[in-house]
Protein backbone atom coordinates (compact mmCIF):
# COMPACT_ATOMS: atom_id res chain seq x y z
CA UNK A 1 0.00 0.00 0.00
CA UNK A 2 1.38 3.30 -0.67
CA UNK A 3 2.17 5.84 1.57
CA UNK A 4 -0.68 8.59 3.16
CA UNK A 5 0.75 11.97 2.22
CA UNK A 6 -1.38 15.16 3.37
CA UNK A 7 -2.78 17.35 1.19
CA UNK A 8 -0.80 20.22 2.85
CA UNK A 9 2.29 18.23 3.18
CA UNK A 10 4.56 20.77 2.10
CA UNK A 11 3.73 22.96 4.90
CA UNK A 12 4.82 20.80 8.05
CA UNK A 13 8.51 20.86 8.60
CA UNK A 14 8.85 17.41 8.12
CA UNK A 15 11.12 16.01 11.02
CA UNK A 16 12.33 12.37 11.06
CA UNK A 17 10.12 9.93 13.01
CA UNK A 18 14.00 8.54 14.82
CA UNK A 19 17.14 10.06 15.82
CA UNK A 20 19.98 11.41 13.28
CA UNK A 21 22.68 9.78 12.67
CA UNK A 22 25.94 12.38 11.55
CA UNK A 23 24.80 11.00 7.75
CA UNK A 24 21.49 12.89 8.11
CA UNK A 25 21.18 16.12 5.06
CA UNK A 26 19.04 19.36 5.15
CA UNK A 27 17.86 19.05 1.64
CA UNK A 28 14.53 21.74 1.92
CA UNK A 29 15.82 25.25 2.18
CA UNK A 30 15.50 27.01 5.66
CA UNK A 31 14.74 30.58 5.34
CA UNK A 32 17.37 32.43 7.79
CA UNK A 33 16.15 34.50 9.85
CA UNK A 34 12.20 33.75 10.05
CA UNK A 35 9.97 36.81 8.78
CA UNK A 36 10.10 39.50 11.40
CA UNK A 37 6.73 40.45 12.78
CA UNK A 38 7.10 44.04 10.67
CA UNK A 39 7.82 41.92 7.68
CA UNK A 40 4.83 39.46 7.82
CA UNK A 41 2.36 42.21 8.26
CA UNK A 42 3.56 44.22 5.76
CA UNK A 43 3.03 41.42 3.30
CA UNK A 44 -0.10 40.74 5.17
CA UNK A 45 -1.55 43.67 4.89
CA UNK A 46 -0.51 44.29 0.65
CA UNK A 47 -2.22 40.80 -0.01
CA UNK A 48 -5.25 41.73 1.66
CA UNK A 49 -5.27 45.28 0.03
CA UNK A 50 -4.55 43.61 -3.33
CA UNK A 51 -7.25 41.31 -2.98
CA UNK A 52 -9.65 44.41 -2.35
CA UNK A 53 -8.44 46.38 -5.29
CA UNK A 54 -8.35 43.35 -8.10
CA UNK A 55 -12.01 42.72 -7.03
CA UNK A 56 -12.66 46.61 -7.43
CA UNK A 57 -11.00 46.91 -10.55
CA UNK A 58 -12.69 44.04 -11.99
CA UNK A 59 -16.18 45.31 -10.98
CA UNK A 60 -15.67 48.40 -12.53
CA UNK A 61 -13.98 47.17 -15.63
CA UNK A 62 -17.14 44.89 -16.47
CA UNK A 63 -19.58 47.72 -14.93
CA UNK A 64 -18.16 50.80 -17.41
CA UNK A 65 -16.91 48.21 -20.86
CA UNK A 66 -16.09 44.74 -21.74
CA UNK A 67 -12.85 46.37 -23.38
CA UNK A 68 -11.30 47.15 -20.40
CA UNK A 69 -11.47 43.22 -18.59
CA UNK A 70 -8.36 42.27 -20.40
CA UNK A 71 -5.95 45.27 -19.69
CA UNK A 72 -7.18 44.49 -15.97
CA UNK A 73 -6.44 41.37 -15.98
CA UNK A 74 -3.01 41.61 -17.19
CA UNK A 75 -2.32 43.95 -14.36
CA UNK A 76 -3.96 42.41 -11.92
CA UNK A 77 -2.01 39.74 -12.92
CA UNK A 78 1.17 41.24 -12.78
CA UNK A 79 0.65 42.27 -9.65
CA UNK A 80 -0.52 38.98 -8.18
CA UNK A 81 3.22 37.61 -9.79
CA UNK A 82 4.72 40.33 -7.81
CA UNK A 83 3.29 39.72 -4.81
CA UNK A 84 3.75 35.91 -4.57
CA UNK A 85 7.55 36.62 -5.36
CA UNK A 86 7.61 39.09 -2.31
CA UNK A 87 6.05 36.22 0.20
CA UNK A 88 9.71 34.39 -1.09
CA UNK A 89 11.99 37.29 -0.89
CA UNK A 90 14.71 35.92 1.63
CA UNK A 91 17.98 34.18 2.19
CA UNK A 92 17.94 30.58 2.10
CA UNK A 93 19.75 27.97 3.24
CA UNK A 94 20.42 23.90 2.74
CA UNK A 95 23.41 21.49 3.09
CA UNK A 96 24.10 21.71 -0.53
CA UNK A 97 24.59 25.68 -0.48
CA UNK A 98 22.66 28.59 -0.08
CA UNK A 99 20.00 31.17 -2.42
CA UNK A 100 19.22 34.98 -2.04
CA UNK A 101 16.04 35.40 -3.40
CA UNK A 102 15.20 38.95 -4.53
CA UNK A 103 12.05 40.33 -5.99
CA UNK A 104 13.02 39.89 -9.69
CA UNK A 105 16.00 37.60 -9.88
CA UNK A 106 17.78 34.81 -7.17
CA UNK A 107 21.42 34.24 -6.85
CA UNK A 108 22.96 30.94 -5.41
CA UNK A 109 26.41 29.67 -4.60
CA UNK A 110 27.33 25.94 -3.21
CA UNK A 111 28.55 25.82 0.28
CA UNK A 112 32.51 24.38 -1.67
CA UNK A 113 32.70 27.59 -3.55
CA UNK A 114 31.97 29.69 -0.71
CA UNK A 115 35.20 31.64 0.68
CA UNK A 116 33.94 33.71 3.25
CA UNK A 117 30.38 35.04 4.85
CA UNK A 118 31.13 38.53 6.38
CA UNK A 119 29.79 41.34 8.33
CA UNK A 120 29.80 44.61 5.77
CA UNK A 121 28.51 47.70 7.36
CA UNK A 122 25.33 46.02 8.52
CA UNK A 123 23.92 43.61 5.88
CA UNK A 124 26.21 40.01 5.23
CA UNK A 125 27.85 39.11 2.71
CA UNK A 126 29.30 36.52 0.73
CA UNK A 127 32.37 35.98 -0.84
CA UNK A 128 32.70 33.26 -3.43
CA UNK A 129 36.70 31.57 -4.03
CA UNK A 130 35.89 32.85 -7.80
CA UNK A 131 36.17 36.30 -6.47
CA UNK A 132 32.34 37.11 -6.49
CA UNK A 133 30.71 39.13 -3.85
CA UNK A 134 27.00 39.48 -3.38
CA UNK A 135 24.95 40.63 -0.70
CA UNK A 136 21.97 38.35 1.59
CA UNK A 137 18.50 39.50 2.59
CA UNK A 138 20.06 39.42 5.99
CA UNK A 139 20.61 43.43 7.26
CA UNK A 140 20.20 45.26 10.21
CA UNK A 141 17.31 47.56 8.32
CA UNK A 142 15.68 44.92 7.10
CA UNK A 143 11.97 43.78 7.96
CA UNK A 144 12.75 40.54 8.95
CA UNK A 145 14.88 41.90 12.11
CA UNK A 146 13.65 45.77 12.81
CA UNK A 147 12.96 45.81 16.10
CA UNK A 148 14.47 43.00 17.12
CA UNK A 149 18.56 43.47 17.44
CA UNK A 150 19.54 40.43 18.26
CA UNK A 151 18.33 38.94 15.52
CA UNK A 152 20.80 40.28 12.85
CA UNK A 153 23.77 38.66 15.26
CA UNK A 154 21.69 35.33 15.65
CA UNK A 155 20.99 35.29 12.01
CA UNK A 156 24.67 36.67 10.39
CA UNK A 157 26.57 33.70 13.03
CA UNK A 158 23.74 30.97 11.72
CA UNK A 159 24.76 31.61 8.25
CA UNK A 160 28.36 31.73 9.00
CA UNK A 161 28.39 28.38 11.22
CA UNK A 162 26.17 27.05 8.24
CA UNK A 163 28.76 27.91 5.92
CA UNK A 164 31.86 26.69 8.25
CA UNK A 165 30.26 23.18 8.82
CA UNK A 166 30.59 22.20 5.06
Amino acid sequence: MSERRPIFGFVRTGRPAGPLDGAAEQIRMVRIPGRGPVHLLALLVASALLVSLAASAVLAAVATNWLLVIPVAVLIATFTVLMLRAWTVGTYVNDAGLAVQRLLRTVSARWRDVEAVVDSDGRVQVRTRGGRVFETTIARRSLDILGRDEAYDMAKLQLQRWGERR
